[in-house]
């Protein structure tokens, strides 16, 4: 359990990692054009194309860009130390891919984890055996012992001790023996609490895999595309003077959400397909 645990803390830390890199990356983009628009803004604004509101509204749009920008960098520096910490590395690690995807997920198994099985198992196993232990004690108890002495100036006092004991009073053994049965019994049945929990967050997991599944292939299909032609329109009609400075701002920003809303689908899906994994097979 804990060799799972610690590869999937490692997997969570590169989710995590790929997360901020592509956040800060397109924020980085949409500064771009957030810049774009303060400079037409002022420019249009002197030649009294624009009113000082939307000159202001590009001001406050250049400005918050530059705050989402700065967060997301912090974020990303975040990540990048948990990766260095969790890979044990001195020197900051650098992934060779990098590329936004989804990570590899069988849903076609529904084998639960064997090393959880078999860790609530042993749970039980172990007060059971603890039972016989305890009702072991009713019997005679034999030892055997062997005690050696060397003292100066008479050495060689060796002795061997066989000794019996027998219980004469069965009161006090009897509680115990009632008390690791019910032990026994509270030890099955949170092993079969357990195994109920697990079997229902797998079977969560599962759905949330496939509901974010459906999501990642309606923004690969069609949200991305009309993001990236909704921007470039805009862009093109703002350098030629051919749109408002409101229905900018609102093309940027409605691509900028469906961008974000993408990347953070693709983080969603990796994290749960981790918990997947840990939990299944």
């Amino acid at each position: 359990m804990v060799e799972k645990e610690i590869i999937a803390e490692a997997k969570r830390a590169w989710a995590y990692y790929q997360y901020t890199y592509h956040k800060k990356q397109m924020l980085g983009e949409q500064n771009k054009l957030a810049e774009l628009l303060f400079r037409t803004g002022d420019l249009r604004y002197r030649q009294g194309e624009i009113t000082l509101l939307e000159k202001n509204m590009t001001s406050a749009q250049a400005a918050s860009m530059k705050n989402k920008v700065f967060q997301a960098e912090e974020e990303f520096k975040v990540a990048a130390a948990r990766l260095q910490w969790i890979c044990y590395s001195e020197a900051p690690v650098v992934p060779a891919d990098t590329l936004l995807r989804k990570y590899d997920t069988r849903l076609l198994t529904d084998n639960l984890s064997a090393v959880h099985l078999s860790y609530f198992n042993s749970k039980v196993y172990e007060s059971e055996a603890n039972v016989k232990v305890e009702r072991s004690r009713f019997f005679p108890e034999f030892s055997v012992g062997f005690q050696r002495q060397n003292v100066l100036p008479d050495k060689g006092l060796n002795s061997w001790t066989v000794g019996i004991s027998v219980p004469l009073v069965f009161n006090a053994q009897n509680s115990r023996v009632k008390q690791a049965r019910f032990d026994a019994h509270i030890a099955r049945y949170e092993a079969q609490e357990n195994i109920r929990q697990l079997n229902h967050k797998v079977y969560e997991l599962k759905a949330e895999l496939r509901k974010y599944d459906e999501s990642i292939r309606f923004f690969e299909t069609s949200a991305l595309h009309e993001a990236d032609a909704m921007i470039r329109a805009a862009e093109l009609q703002l350098k030629h003077s051919e749109t408002d400075i409101s229905d900018f701002i609102q093309s940027m920003n409605a691509a900028l959400d469906i961008r974000q809303a993408y990347i953070e689908m693709i983080y969603q899906y990796n994290v749960s397909a981790l918990e997947y994994e840990l939990y299944n097979n």
